[in-house]
């Protein structure tokens, strides 16, 4: 039997978990933000003059989203050396939904950035929405896993069968990368 302490201990944190939920969205709604906390996750510990020239920011906005990612809980500054370095904790968020289990990893928030340099993701997300495209980066790890083909995929996706294909020959490229710094990637055996 279960006393009432130890089912308080056991008890999830509502507030970290609607602030994991609130991290996401924000990462997910602003390519920029997902950009960078995407480039810090790979290259961390980096120094921001070192973001400001790969990713071709300005001073201004650099800042403003280094001190969101701050704010937010997943950005770490190391003022003890010098230039002070950046680094990020890889994030996940699992919902249970009535529709099943949902599982948004680092590599969704880099699909999410990855927009801004690649057109194939940038004009499906214009097409199809954020959501498509997390639906469509778990498709892509099932095609590469060896459970469907593309064109399967694209079915199941509901969308034409060549944006689908573009759009999962995109996002390979997206998990293939990302198994050197997402932890929480169901990798392709």
């Amino acid at each position: 039997m279960t006393s009432a302490d130890d089912r308080i201990a056991t008890t999830p944190n509502p507030e970290a978990t609607f602030n994991d939920l609130l991290t996401y969205a924000e990462l997910l709604n602003t390519p920029r933000l997902a950009r960078l906390y995407s480039y810090i996750l790979r290259h961390g510990p980096v120094e921001i003059e070192a973001i400001k020239t790969d990713l071709d920011m300005a001073h201004s906005t650099t800042y403003k989203y280094i001190g969101q990612l701050e704010e937010m809980g997943v950005l770490t500054r190391d003022e003890d050396v010098t230039p002070a370095t950046v680094t990020v904790n890889p994030i996940r968020l699992q919902l249970d939904t009535e529709h099943g289990e949902v599982l948004a990893t680092p590599t969704l928030v880099d699909a999410i950035g990855r927009q801004l340099d690649t057109e194939d993701i940038r004009v499906f997300v214009e097409r199809q929405g954020i959501a498509k495209l997390a639906a469509a980066l778990h498709y892509t790890l099932r095609i590469m896993a060896g459970e469907l083909t593309q064109r399967t995929a694209a079915t199941k996706l509901g969308v034409h069968p060549v944006e689908g294909m573009t759009v999962f020959t995109a996002l390979q490229d997206v998990v293939e990368e990302a198994a050197s710094y997402d932890p929480y990637l169901e990798r392709p055996e």
